[in-house]
């Protein structure tokens, strides 16, 4: 189904007042109710109770709804179940998104009722463009090639741990060697992804357009003041430590969003320059412990990644603590907690980001094909699986 004629459902839950009793609810459903191609909103008690997903099913066949947003929970939790109703409403189950607004806003950010509501609405939109920009996959979070752009030079299969990319000379190119990943090899870490010096290669459901998308509306819509701290987050690691930080009730300063990666390594560093050159008053990457790593090897491709990349950035004239990499395992919680309000803090006291003439930056370079939206939109239509 094409881009322009989505047609997308937004649920909003209360769970029973876990979320409601933090923020205003009532102000996520009039926001969602105006964002573009959405063709139903509702606020529920309990989105994952068997009525409400019954219901859920009947509203994507009622109103053509061809993929849904619920901001609830962690996507840890009731993810497959609500893409399994969405299968069984005959939709792709990757056409689902969830916005964890519970765990990570409602539950961190009790304290100040305004500034989570103001960030569950960040949240939502961000949640929003992510899922706009979804295109339907069989498998999720597995490598794809666009072997127009693939230049043959291997990085990929180098990189690669789990032995799932080769180069092979294609007939189709004159028989120049062009990357080929094996769907069912991929675990989907994605640092090829990231490692591929021409954005040939892209990640389905981590695509680089769903990934930009969000720090462009994150940075250009919020309602939040200084500071707007960008945090890249792994999905085994420090994410799950972020969820746990919410169950237990430990008190986060608002003025940050978490941006999900299923690893470390999927963390391009052209997404933190991205961030920065678009305003981010800081980056901050969190990776877990080397020799933790649900991959083996992905966090240790991160620190190469990013050691490099704090050189650059400091020879581009930003200060070295606009960006940092840090490392939260998934039971440090009280260390997530203190790596994301220490690294705010950080921020606050070094000032907004100044993006002005006297830093250093070349437009062309962050407007590169694959990181400008219009481009991105043409280049994905011509990706090979």
């Amino acid at each position: 189904m094409s881009k322009g004629s989505q047609r997308m459902g937004i649920y909003i839950c209360r769970c029973g007042g876990n979320i409601d009793n933090s923020l205003d609810t009532g102000k996520l459903h009039e926001a969602a109710r105006n964002m573009t191609k959405v063709a139903h909103t509702a606020t529920v008690d309990y989105a994952c109770s068997p009525a409400a997903r019954e219901q859920i099913g009947k509203d994507v066949k009622e109103h053509g709804i061809d993929r849904v947003l619920i901001a609830a929970c962690s996507p840890k939790l009731y993810l497959k179940e609500f893409q399994q109703t969405l299968e069984e409403a005959d939709r792709k189950g990757c056409m689902l998104e969830m916005c964890n607004i519970r765990e990570q806003c409602a539950w961190i950010h009790f304290n100040d009722r305004e500034a989570a509501t103001n960030k569950a609405e960040d949240m939502l939109r961000m949640s929003h463009d992510r899922l706009q920009n979804q295109s339907i996959t069989e498998k999720a979070n597995v490598s794809q090639v666009n072997k127009f752009r693939c230049t043959g030079c291997g990085i990929c299969e180098s990189v690669c741990n789990f032995n799932a990319i080769h180069l092979a000379p294609d007939q189709d190119y004159q028989d120049h060697k062009k990357a080929n990943v094996n769907i069912n090899a991929c675990e989907g870490c994605g640092a090829c992804v990231a490692a591929c010096p021409t954005a040939a290669l892209d990640q389905t459901c981590f695509s680089n357009l769903q990934m930009v998308s969000q720090i462009e509306t994150f940075l250009k819509d919020s309602r939040m003041d200084f500071p707007k701290v960008v945090v890249f987050s792994c999905h085994w690691c420090s994410y799950t430590a972020a969820d746990i930080a919410g169950l237990k009730r430990m008190a986060m300063d608002p003025h940050f969003c978490v941006l999900r990666t299923m690893c470390s390594a999927r963390v391009d560093p052209e997404w933190v320059l991205k961030a920065l050159s678009k305003g981010a008053d800081g980056v901050l990457v969190l990776a877990g412990h080397p020799g933790r790593c649900h991959y083996e090897v992905g966090n240790l491709r991160t620190r190469k990644r990013m050691t490099l990349l704090h050189t650059y950035l400091e020879q581009m004239g930003f200060h070295p603590d606009r960006f940092h990499m840090d490392y939260v395992d998934s039971e440090e919680v009280e260390g997530y907690v203190k790596a994301v309000n220490d690294y705010i803090e950080k921020v606050r006291q070094l000032g907004p980001n100044p993006i002005d003439p006297n830093t250093r930056i070349s437009p062309k370079r962050l407007e590169m094909p694959w990181l400008d939206i219009k481009a991105e939109k043409k280049w994905s239509e011509g990706l090979d699986i």
